[in-house]
């Protein structure tokens, strides 16, 4: 019996990226091949201890032929491609790119690659805003606070991972309005059903953020300068040597003034109040201010460092992470009163391991193994007496022991701990049966002290998050391949400690009582897909799942935000169908996806007000149906025109009515040109027009009243434009934005002005 071995290999082209679907065939065995998967690479199982000759065929690249020697410790081939100059406008149009496959998964999933963004001034939020069924509301400027909602869901409902590893509880010196777009590769957004390996109790999707994953030496560093004194700059390096030694650096710096000007508007008044030394209401109105203690400023270093393509793992990092960020808070969620020295900070350390082997038992098992140690602390500051109006002249509040907020002073800090091990194998039993297993621990415990408090902080005694998620699932094909369903099972298992907190109580011994919960629950599904033709594609999804509140939500914040350990976790059955339409030939590539979407969900967590506090409470049975639709055109692969729409019916089925103050029809348009061979051979001119539509939505309700007397968020329409200019293959870029180009008021939610024009450059140079 002969000895057999597992060849790996990767397919890439003359640039070093990734060639997908390239089919690799042993020449001398007619039905012995494989295709190259998203990043390049392939496996070989089975193959005897000899020569071989290896024919290579993609499109658009000349097909080539390869004799290699097997042998039990060389089983590593890689091969580059050399484009076909002469197929290649046939190509640009018909070839399946990275994200074509990723869309024509079973999962309702859209996905968007960065390459072309990568010049702009944008971060991940920017980016994930033109993607169907998202909408972003953000309080302001660089790095505010800002609410996700993807398909009605948002907040924690949606999870975030980076790499498929979960982002959860990671504060906010990590959140995804710091991440700059130059960072990452792609961008992929599963909806209501989310798959087995991202190992997450997801209520309503999933945001996967794919990093840089080239297994080549480069450096691409970045500036840019913009309106209200906005900086940033990111850079990001691989190393690898040629014995599998391999060093990762990212890192990026933020800082902004946010100064911008804003419109008073107090409850249908123009203008903002003009108030006397004593703070009283001079009857005098200004036209306008400008926002004057909003600055935010974070930076980031990641470190990695490891082996890559060695027998003993295919991949294998430890990594280190710093972050941090300073904000200064400029008003509450009501804007009519501004502070003026109110600040939250944050430091973020995170130790890592990341393991990857993919080919054991004769290529069918991969292993994946991530394992993380992270420390997060938040200072909340609010110690001022003063009380400032909207031009920044203040009074001194007679009662020296209130803060900016009008409840007592306080110096809140918070630490959390937080444990995560992420493992994932899959096994693939032939080449229309695959099954997969996932395990997920997240351990978060959060312990606070505020020198200044009357009280004993709650956080004296440490809270608690104990989660344990067993998913497991099969993936069958049929029909050549053009039937696929996945079949899956998700078991939840979650304990809490905390400490509730009777606001009303002014006792000391029976104010606070420890609450402790245990949950256990299962979750399943399926998405399918069936490929009519070869451009027509329909497909059709559900899972019942839960979700268990997170940290915050469970313990409150310590000061406005106040606890409830007793809350339910959310249950939601997801559902989704959808239609995939391709078409295309020399001239032109149309892209059409429509997805039906229905949510219906039990316990839906709602912020509650009480007063100067809130508090999340449970909303018994939340129905959300609804639709979105894009569509994209690509002509002579010079001009793209794209659009999309989305509208959701979300209802509060006790009370039988829609739930306002949630954006229900929004859709962005996108219009780019490239030009080619401008000024010199290797130059490449890039024009981008976005557009952004926001239906206006009622801030109370949708009936109570008349419709004369409601508050409404306004409609909102607005544009940025981008040019960008590269030379050398991309080496060497600059880019200028103008956003909101037409200087429109803007407004995500009630009475909190986002920014006017502005204008930012960019440089950016990849070094090697």
């Amino acid at each position: 019996m002969f000895s057999q071995t597992v060849l790996k290999g990767q397919i890439l082209d003359q640039k070093s990226q990734p060639i997908a679907s390239a089919t690799i065939q042993v020449l001398e065995q007619q039905n012995n091949y494989v295709v190259s998967d998203f990043d390049g690479k392939f496996n070989f199982q089975n193959l005897e201890l000899k020569k071989y000759i290896f024919q290579i065929k993609a499109i658009g690249y000349k097909s080539k032929n390869v004799v290699f020697q097997v042998t039990s410790s060389n089983n590593f081939l890689k091969i580059v491609l050399q484009q076909d100059i002469t197929a290649l406008d046939e190509v640009v149009i018909n070839g399946k790119t990275k994200v074509d496959l990723i869309k024509e998964q079973a999962f309702e999933v859209e996905a968007l690659e960065i390459k072309q963004l990568k010049n702009a001034s944008v971060d991940i939020n920017g980016i994930l805003a033109t993607i169907p069924g998202v909408n972003i509301r953000q309080n302001g400027g660089l790095g505010s606070d800002f609410n996700f909602s993807l398909n009605g869901f948002s907040g924690n409902q949606v999870k975030f991972f980076i790499d498929g590893i979960p982002q959860d509880n990671l504060g906010t010196a990590l959140s995804f309005n710091n991440f700059p777009a130059t960072l990452i590769d792609r961008v992929e957004v599963y909806k209501g059903v989310v798959p087995v390996f991202l190992g997450a109790d997801a209520l309503g999707g999933a945001i996967n953020i794919i990093s840089n994953q080239e297994q080549k030496n480069f450096l691409d560093v970045s500036y840019d300068i913009g309106s209200f004194n906005t900086h940033r700059a990111t850079l990001n390096g691989h190393y690898y040597t040629d014995k599998g030694f391999a060093f990762q650096l990212s890192s990026f710096f933020n800082y902004s003034d946010n100064d911008y000007t804003i419109n008073g508007n107090e409850f249908g008044k123009e203008g903002f109040a003009i108030r006397d030394e004593l703070g009283n209401n001079t009857g005098l109105r200004r036209k306008t201010a400008k926002r004057f203690h909003d600055a935010y400023e974070s930076q980031m270093i990641q470190a990695r460092v490891g082996f890559i393509n060695k027998k003993f793992a295919d991949k294998i990092l430890v990594g280190i992470t710093a972050a941090a960020n300073e904000n200064e808070i400029q008003h509450s969620q009501d804007p009519e009163i501004p502070f003026g020295e109110m600040e939250r900070n944050e430091e973020v350390f995170r130790a890592s391991i990341n393991f990857l082997k993919d080919s054991l038992l004769n290529g069918k098992l991969k292993v994946k193994a991530y394992g993380e140690l992270a420390s997060i602390k938040a200072i909340n500051i609010d110690t001022s007496s003063r009380q400032y109006n909207w031009f920044g002249e203040f009074i001194i509040r007679n009662d020296k022991t209130r803060g900016e907020r009008g409840g007592s002073k306080s110096i809140l800090s918070l630490d959390d701990s937080r444990r995560l091990i992420n493992t994932s194998s899959t096994y693939k039993l032939d080449k229309n049966n695959t099954s997969s297993i996932n395990y997920t621990y997240n351990y978060l415990e959060r312990s606070g002290n505020d020198p200044l408090n009357t009280f004993t902080t709650p956080f004296k005694t440490p809270h608690k998050i104990n989660k344990h998620i067993i998913g497991a699932s099969h993936t069958f094909n049929f029909f050549n391949q053009n039937l696929q369903l996945t079949a899956f099972g998700k078991s939840f298992f979650i304990n809490t400690i905390s400490v509730n907190e009777d606001v009303f109580n002014d006792d000391i011994d029976t104010r606070f009582s420890i609450v402790k919960n245990r949950y256990k629950d299962f979750g399943y599904g399926f998405a399918s897909s069936y490929k009519i033709t070869k451009g027509l594609q329909v497909k059709l999804s559900h899972e019942n799942t839960i979700r268990v509140p997170e940290g915050y939500e469970f313990f409150g914040d310590g000061n406005n935000l106040i606890a409830n350990p007793n809350l339910l976790p959310e249950e939601s059955k997801n559902t989704n169908a959808g239609l995939l339409f391709n078409y295309s030939n020399r001239l032109i590539k149309v892209n059409l996806d429509t997805n039906f979407f229905r949510r219906d969900t039990d316990n839906l967590l709602f912020l509650s007000s009480r007063g100067n506090v809130a508090q999340y409470i449970n909303l018994s049975k939340v129905l959300n149906t609804g639709f979105e639709t894009e569509i994209l055109i690509r002509i002579f692969n010079k001009l793209s025109v794209g659009g999309n729409i989305t509208y959701q019916y979300i209802e509060d089925k006790n009370i039988d009515q829609r739930i306002p103050n949630i954006p229900y029809t929004f859709g962005n348009f996108s219009l780019a040109y490239t030009l080619k061979k401008l000024f010199q051979s290797s130059g490449i001119l890039n024009i981008n027009l976005n557009s952004f539509y926001v239906e206006e939505f009622p801030f109370q309700s949708f009936i109570d009243g008349s419709s004369e007397e409601r508050l409404f968020i306004p409609r909102q329409f607005s544009h940025n434009l981008n040019v960008s200019y590269s030379l050398k293959d991309g080496r060497y870029n600059i880019s200028f934005l103008i956003s909101n180009l037409t200087n429109e008021r803007l407004y995500d939610n009630f009475a909190i002005q986002k920014p006017g024009r502005a204008f930012f450059i960019k440089f950016r140079h990849n070094l090697f």
